[in-house]
C-alpha cells in the first residue's frame, strides 16, 4: 500500500480555484461537483444521496465506522473521460469533529493489526490547518485520495495513474467549494505532546474506531453501551524501534471513570491476560498492567481513563509507564 501524504498549501488552492464562501445550511449534494470540474471529466448523472443505512451498497465496510460519527448524508456522482472513471464521494457528519474523527480512522484496514499501521505521515512542517491536506490512503482492494473540511470527509476514487494528476485537481477543487475549515477534533488537544508520532492523532467515537488500532475485536472496553464517552488515540515512540498506543476516554464525571475503570479490569481478566505488578506512577496512580501477546496498562484520573497498548514486553512496558 503506497502510503504517502500530499500537502495542499494555500499558494496552490489560490492558484487553481477560487474559494467559496460558507453555506452552512447545504448538504453533501449540494456540493457534489458539476462536469467538467476537473478538465476533461463530464458527470455521469448517476448522481446519489442517502443516509448511511440507504447508502450501505456503496459505503461498504464503512459503513459502521460512518454510523459511529453519525453520518448525515453520504453523496456520490461518477465522472467519465474516454474510458476512464472517477467517483467523487461526499460524507457529511454533524461537527467538524466527527468528520476528522472519520478521516482519522477510516482509511485504516480493520484487518491490519496495530503494529502494521503508519508510523509517521512525514508532514514538516505541519500543513496550514485552514486549508487541510488530501492524502493518498487505500485498503487491500484498492485506493484513493481523500480529505477533510468544517463537517465534510471526501474521498476520490480512480485509476491509480491518475490519482497523482487529476486526482489531486478534484481534491483542491472540494477543499476550495467547501464550506468552513479543517481542525482537527478539540478532543485531540488531551495528548501529551512529547515523543507522539504526528499524524497517527485519532478522535474515537465508540468501540468500532477503538477495533481499528487496538486488537479488541470490536469489544467495547471503554463502555459505550453503558456511558457517555470520547476518546483521543496517538502512537508515541518508546525508542530502539518500539512503539505503543495511548488511547485517553473522557467520561461524563469521576464516578462514571471508575465503573468504566472497573469494567476494563474485567475485560483483560475475563479474556485470560495475566495480571502484573509496576510501580506507581510519578503522581502516584497505581496502573493495573496485564500480559498476554503483548502488554498493556491503564489507570482512571480523575472524569478521564488513561490506556497503554501494543507493548511488546514487560520491560517495554515498565519504561513506558515511567513516562508518566
Amino acid at each position: 500500500m503506497i502510503r504517502n501524504t500530499i500537502l495542499l498549501t494555500a499558494a496552490a488552492l489560490a492558484l487553481m480555484v477560487t474559494e467559496a464562501p460558507a453555506e452552512t445550511e447545504r448538504n453533501a449534494l449540494d456540493y457534489i461537483p458539476p462536469g467538467q470540474f476537473v478538465s476533461g471529466w463530464e458527470a455521469t448523472g448517476n448522481e446519489f444521496v442517502g443516509s448511511a443505512d440507504r447508502s450501505g451498497f456503496l459505503i461498504g465496510d464503512l459503513v459502521p465506522v460512518a454510523q459511529e460519527y453519525d453520518l448525515v448524508w453520504f453523496a456520490t456522482e461518477t465522472y467519465a473521460r474516454g474510458q476512464d472513471e472517477m467517483s467523487v464521494e461526499i460524507f457529511e457528519f454533524p461537527s467538524g469533529s466527527d468528520a476528522y474523527g472519520f478521516y482519522s480512522i477510516s482509511h485504516i484496514d480493520p484487518s491490519i493489526p496495530p503494529d502494521a499501521e503508519v508510523r509517521s505521515t512525514e508532514y514538516d512542517p505541519a500543513p496550514p490547518v485552514e486549508f487541510g491536506i488530501v492524502r493518498r490512503a487505500g485498503n487491500n482492494e484498492k485506493e484513493w485520495l481523500e480529505g477533510y473540511k468544517d463537517r465534510f470527509y471526501f474521498r476520490i476514487l480512480i485509476a491509480e495513474e491518475e490519482l497523482n494528476d487529476s486526482g489531486i485537481r478534484a481534491g483542491l477543487y472540494l477543499l476550495a467549494n467547501l464550506p468552513g475549515a479543517s481542525i482537527e477534533a478539540d478532543m485531540i488537544s488531551i495528548l501529551p505532546a512529547g515523543d507522539l508520532v504526528w499524524g497517527t492523532q485519532r478522535y474515537i467515537r465508540g468501540p468500532v474506531g477503538l477495533s481499528r488500532i487496538a486488537a479488541t475485536d470490536g469489544d467495547d472496553i471503554f463502555g459505550f453501551d453503558e456511558y457517555t464517552w470520547r476518546a483521543a488515540a496517538g502512537e508515541y515512540r518508546l525508542g530502539g524501534g518500539s512503539y505503543y498506543l495511548l488511547a485517553i476516554a473522557e467520561y461524563e464525571d469521576e464516578d462514571t471513570c471508575e465503573q468504566a475503570a472497573d469494567r476494563l479490569k474485567d475485560w483483560f481478566t475475563d479474556a485470560g491476560w495475566e495480571t502484573v505488578i509496576v510501580e506507581p506512577l510519578r503522581n502516584g496512580a497505581h496502573p493495573r498492567a496485564f500480559v498476554s501477546e503483548t502488554c498493556a496498562a491503564f489507570w482512571p484520573d480523575r472524569d478521564h481513563l488513561w490506556l497503554l497498548w501494543n507493548l511488546e514486553d514487560q520491560d517495554e512496558l515498565t519504561r513506558a509507564l515511567a513516562r508518566f
